[in-house]
């Protein structure tokens, strides 16, 4: 019977044993959900503030960009204006040359005038219009023509180096 005592007292320790070891490992986890459920929360709190930074980035990015697409729309408007306006010269330089009520000329030197001939008492003078030679009709429109190319490009260049300013400015 002693015998039967001890083993029963064995078999309740043992279960006693077993029940407390039970009991230790609900704790732990219920100790260990405790620590991930905080630890989850300090990230979604972390991806949170994360998340509001880069919003408000963007935020100030977008306005950034929206400025700068203002900026460029206007530096566009400005040098399509130019480049309309130089284009109009060109057309009415183009076409008073074609109706002969505007003649392209150079300074020529022409030795042959009426001051360099024995005997002439012309005397030569540089505004006298005995200096200048007309340039034909076809050469002065081509002349018009590659002028105003030249200025054409000089606005699309400059609109150009313009646009490149502004879009570098800060970088």
């Amino acid at each position: 019977m002693i015998a039967l005592l001890k083993q029963y007292k064995l078999i309740a320790l043992a279960a006693a044993f077993a029940v407390a070891f039970g009991a230790g490992m609900v704790v732990r986890g219920w100790w260990a959900a405790a620590i991930i459920s905080d630890l989850n929360a300090e990230h979604a709190a972390y991806r949170e503030a994360i998340s509001r930074e880069y919003a408000q980035k963007l935020v100030v990015l977008a306005g950034e960009q929206k400025a700068l697409q203002q900026r460029l729309s206007t530096l566009d408007q400005q040098r399509y204006g130019e480049l309309r306006h130089a284009q109009q010269e060109i057309d009415r330089l183009s076409a008073a040359v074609a109706d002969g009520s505007r003649r392209l000329s150079v300074r020529a030197a022409c030795p042959a005038t009426g001051a360099d001939l024995p005997g002439s008492s012309v005397a030569g003078r540089l505004d006298d219009g005995a200096q200048r030679a007309d340039i034909h009709e076809e050469d002065a429109r081509r002349i018009v023509a590659i002028t105003g190319d030249a200025d054409a490009c000089a606005v699309k260049l400059t609109a150009l180096q313009e646009w490149a300013m502004e879009v570098t400015k800060g970088n």
